[in-house]
């Protein structure tokens, strides 16, 4: 199995050969989206085959541009198609703003310098200097990485790398997490000891909010300059996205290290939030707003890195469901879970972990070989996180948005 990372570089050029192509390219992908809908053409090959030539004559570009055009045509449409079969209203797609895809036989790169040549037409070509940070250095440098797409639109450079993942280790213990709000909470089993465990998000929740009054007033501000109120918007979103990334970011990372240094398997929730009827305006706007599915997405590719295996179980009943007799309440359960049949209680966040513990150990042998759960032994166990704010180094960059990272305990 492969894994991907993106490098994104702030650049900016002068050349006007360079935006040319970044224009002539984005009509080549609209023209071939046109023509694939016309022929209804659903492959790169048949695509290849209807459309190369004549995009060739028309276009005085690069000719392995073209069949980057059509994966970009051909993806766009996929998206489309798969809207229309659910019965969403959806217009035929294009390309707005300019764009360039090359794939790595297209550009070449200097890995220390950063200095990057794309080709236009023939043997010309325009070169530019890519911002290189440390951390950008330190994955060039690396030969494991090698090159794979570069996208270029105004303003920046996306080039994509991929390697071999290493092969995921058998695992000896287990971190099982209910995703929520505030936290990730749950159990690590070894053998047969277990322990509750919280992971806190790092004050997300409040950072959305605040983010969200933000906002909301500026709105209001700017009601009558539209052009004034999208540009703050958009600055003030971009704030609130970059703050609540790199608390997740820490997040993810923490939790990776500990289940390597552990040799335990993490397990998640398999969760897809679907709309429901009855709940208030409020609580939507706070569940779409919810991060879940990008800490999943952080811890998943980062454990890819590392070969910590990863398990994702359905999250359905974990809460409302007793560990030890297996009962169920049907009824609205609050801060805490306590079984009608065997008088169980348990934090309802903490109970939902154990849940989900049991559910991959049923579906996971080598994890069911390794960990003998037993409920009853947290009973008495107290809640402790998985590790400490403050032990976290001095010198890394907390705070992308210049504002002093709150430090909270879990």
């Amino acid at each position: 199995m492969r894994v991907h990372r993106s490098l994104v570089f702030p650049v900016r050029w002068n050349d006007s050969r360079l935006n040319s192509l970044l224009d002539e390219f984005r009509l080549v992908v609209n023209k071939s989206i046109r023509i694939a809908i016309r022929e209804d053409l659903r492959s790169r090959a048949s695509l290849t085959r209807t459309a190369y030539a004549p995009l060739s004559k028309e276009h005085a570009i690069h000719k392995k541009y073209i069949p980057c055009a059509f994966e970009v045509a051909l993806t766009l449409l996929k998206a489309h198609r798969r809207r229309v079969r659910k019965g969403r209203i959806s217009s035929n797609p294009y390309v707005r703003r300019p764009l360039l895809k090359a794939e790595n036989q297209s550009y070449w790169l200097d890995r220390e310098t950063g200095r990057l040549r794309i080709p236009i037409r023939g043997t010309e070509g325009v070169q530019i200097l890519l911002p290189m940070s440390d951390w950008h250095r330190s994955i060039l440098r690396d030969p494991t990485w090698g090159l794979g797409s570069l996208t270029l639109v105004p303003g920046s450079a996306i080039l994509v790398v991929r390697k071999e993942a290493p092969k995921a280790y058998e695992p000896h213990a287990a971190l099982a997490l209910d995703t929520n709000e505030d936290s990730l909470d749950g159990v690590f089993a070894e053998g047969k000891t277990a322990h509750r465990l919280t992971i806190s998000l790092r004050g997300v929740r409040e950072i959305q909010a605040t983010h969200f009054r933000r906002r909301r007033r500026q709105a209001r501000k700017k009601a009558n300059d539209r052009r004034v109120q999208r540009r703050l918007l958009k600055r003030e979103g971009r704030r609130e996205r970059n703050r609540v990334k790199q608390r997740l970011h820490l997040v993810s990372k923490a939790l990776v290290v500990a289940a390597n240094t552990r040799r335990s398997a993490i397990v998640l929730e398999d969760l897809t939030l679907h709309g429901a009827r009855g709940r208030s305006r409020r609580m939507n706007r706070r569940l779409n707003a919810w991060p879940r599915r990008e800490v999943h997405r952080q811890i998943e590719y980062k454990a890819a890195l590392e070969g910590v295996p990863v398990i994702k179980v359905n999250p359905a009943w974990t809460s409302k469901t007793c560990p030890v007799c297996g009962a169920r309440r049907r009824d609205r359960v609050g801060k805490v879970f306590v079984c009608e049949m065997c008088d169980w209680e348990m934090d309802r966040q903490i109970n939902a972990g154990m849940n989900i513990l049991k559910t991959a150990l049923a579906s996971n042998e080598a994890l069911a070989r390794a960990v003998r759960f037993q409920p009853g032994a947290l009973r008495h166990d107290v809640v402790s996180p998985l590790y400490d704010l403050s032990a976290l180094p001095t010198g890394a960059r907390e705070e992308p948005s210049g504002v002093e990272l709150r430090r909270a305990s879990a």
